[in-house]
């Protein structure tokens, strides 16, 4: 429904309550016995009149942009405006029942009556410009409470945006480096790498604009990380996965997992002379998924600080999923890392 026919709809249903009541008053004091043809078509013209110069009245106020005004000033205005209205509202309705339409019964003219006439008219007026801009005030916060939101949402995006462009090239680094290292040792190993570089970059091409992938698309693509690095650190470095297949569809940052495991690689394994092994699971538990990465080695003291990209990811996550979801690295055991990834199901 759009503003134009609820206001009308407002406007008739309002007028048509404010005559029903007339007639009910004028029962109530007056009694049947008064009540006839030409009484109920007064009440209809005063009800009808007043409705066109409320309507008259509503367009005077959005020329002038009333609704803009601060409240000191828009008082004055108001109590002007209605007792004006109210004086034109009631001298048409006179000239209409004395001279254009005359009703028997009336009684005759006299400005002690007219002048009460317009004070009931003001109060009425009063109330109907007080509902008007009430509406108009709710109106008002509420699109700037969507204003804000819309707003909120632009930044968050911006920001998100800007994230994922910091991941991206620090990815790309260290990929070229682990072919860089093979291209004169071993040419079919390197072009082997390049096939799997090409795959990631195209994942991060095609994900790039997105907010979130499935776990199932995110697995690949780390499998083809793996893959990379496990060409460069020879039988220094295993892996296995433990994927829940219910939890495949479930949306997740992208490159999130691939990061969780390249910082795995970067502090644990490749510290260590005999290399070390590497797990990624998945676990659905009541409203979350719970995703592990665990290698071998313990953080250092002054290691626990958060990198660039580890920071990224909770931003990356506090923009999509608020406090739902959270990112924990910790020694889960005297020889053994584990970045937890906590992910809400809806």
């Amino acid at each position: 429904m759009n503003k134009s026919t609820l206001y009308w709809l407002c406007q008739f249903f309002g007028w048509g309550i404010y005559i029903l009541f007339s007639i009910g008053m004028m029962y109530v004091f007056a009694g049947i016995q008064n009540m006839n043809l030409d009484s109920l078509l007064l009440q209809l013209i005063i009800g009808a009149c007043l409705l066109i110069f409320s309507h008259f009245f509503r367009w005077y106020i959005k020329k002038n942009g009333w609704a803009q005004l601060s409240l000191k000033s828009l008082v004055p205005k108001l109590i002007l405006g209605v007792i004006f209205v109210s004086f034109l509202s009631q001298s048409f309705i006179h000239f209409l029942i004395y001279f254009v339409l005359p009703l028997k019964g009336i009684i005759p003219f006299n400005w002690i009556n007219f002048i009460g006439y317009v004070g009931s008219v003001s109060i009425v007026m009063a109330s109907w410009s007080t509902l008007y801009f009430a509406y108009q005030s709710i109106q008002r916060n509420r699109r700037g409470e969507i204003e804000k939101l819309e707003l909120t949402t632009a930044l968050q995006e911006a920001e998100l945006a800007i994230l994922k462009n910091q991941i991206n090239p620090h990815f790309l680094f260290n990929a070229l480096n682990n072919i860089r290292s093979l291209i004169l040792s071993d040419p079919e190993q390197a072009r082997n790498m390049v096939t799997h570089i090409s795959e990631l970059l195209r994942y991060s091409i095609q994900f790039n604009a997105s907010e979130k992938v499935t776990l199932g698309q995110e697995i690949a693509i780390v499998k083809d990380y793996l893959q990379l690095e496990s060409i460069q650190f020879a039988n220094r470095l295993s892996y296995s996965f433990e994927i829940d297949d219910k939890s495949l569809d479930i949306k997740i940052p992208p490159m999130a997992i691939q990061l969780l495991v390249e910082n795995a690689i970067k502090h644990g394994v490749s510290q260590m002379t005999a290399g070390g092994n590497i797990l990624i699971k998945s676990v659905l538990e009541n409203d979350h998924l719970r995703i592990e990465v665990c290698n071998n080695g313990q953080l250092k003291e002054k290691s626990k600080r958060e990198g660039i990209g580890l920071k990224n990811l909770i931003e990356r996550l506090k923009i999509l999923f608020g406090h739902f979801a959270e990112l924990k690295v910790e020694n889960s055991s005297e020889n053994t890392v584990t970045a937890s990834l906590k992910i809400p199901l809806s």
